[in-house]
């Protein structure tokens, strides 16, 4: 599985990297075109508010590596492999865009993840220094928040483009638990790491009523505990079901590489989700 998940994952980030570029080949001959008409399309009365409730079928892998006390990294644990975490689920995200005036937006989402397993390992692994054996039974949580807020500033917009650069502020929370029933594992840990990010978001109308969006954000941060990467990727076709509603599939990816010095946990940490997604978008 973790094979498919790997291979899954270069060609995804391939494709939604081509529909991105795309978005943006077909956007840029566009910002040649006379003033005349970006003026018109501010001067009209547009939506404030574009709030977007979406369902991604996520897949997940979770990594963790202790640092011991003499600097060395451990082992790498799959949660997904090693704690018997599900490796798939449902997961609801919800996004709001609030136009404050012309060009200027605000940005924002949500999503939560909770997961918990009780499994029976069937291969030893290490455990931050402690060897678990075949057929340990294991009960583990992973619950999982991101909140984000920021800055978007439209480049470019017309009836049918935009071009947009963001700047917001992740706050991802991480809530672990691990037991096993022979007491070797009775741990938990606590991690909040607020990351900032940038990124681009552009649209295209193909049809009056049918338009492809795409989105490519990235950071790399070390600031006191925390250092690492973050980077997102996303591509979807939109339906204009009526001028306030709108239904819109694609596909999303977030990779988040982590390292981490806090009072309960110090080592790396990497968790990737991506999967197709649904999307129902209502505008006032």
């Amino acid at each position: 599985m973790k094979g498919i998940i790997g291979t899954g994952y270069h060609f995804s980030t391939r494709f939604l990297l081509a529909i991105f570029l795309l978005n943006l080949i077909v956007i840029i001959p566009v910002l040649a075109q006379p003033n005349d008409s970006i003026k018109a399309y501010e001067g009209r009365n547009r939506p404030r508010f574009d709030i977007t409730v979406n369902a991604i079928y996520a897949f997940m892998e979770t990594n963790l590596r202790f640092e011991s006390s003499n600097g060395f990294l451990g082992a790498r644990i799959n949660f997904e492999d090693h704690l018997g975490l599900t490796k798939s689920q449902v997961m609801p995200m919800i996004s709001t865009v609030f136009n404050i005036k012309n060009r200027a937006n605000i940005i924002a989402y949500y999503y939560g993840i909770p997961r918990k397993s009780y499994y029976t390992t069937k291969n030893e692994f290490d455990y931050n220094g402690e060897v678990i054996e075949a057929g340990t039974e294991i009960r583990a949580h992973f619950n999982t928040n991101v909140y984000s807020i920021g800055y978007m500033h439209d480049v470019f917009v017309d009836t049918k483009s935009r071009l947009g650069l963001f700047i917001n502020f992740y706050v991802l929370t991480f809530n672990t638990g691990i037991s096993s029933n022979n007491e070797l594992i009775d741990q938990s840990f606590r991690i909040a790491a607020p990351l900032p990010h940038i990124g681009v978001m552009t649209s295209y109308k193909l049809h009056p009523k049918i338009g492809l969006t795409g989105l490519f954000s990235f950071f790399f941060l070390s600031v006191g505990k925390f250092g690492g990467s973050i980077h997102t990727l996303g591509a979807q076709v939109d339906f204009d079901l009526t001028r306030w509603l709108d239904l819109g599939c694609g596909y999303y990816l977030f990779d988040l590489n982590l390292e981490a010095e806090t009072t309960n946990f110090t080592g790396l940490f990497d968790f990737m989700y991506q999967g197709p997604y649904l999307s129902l978008g209502f505008r006032f």
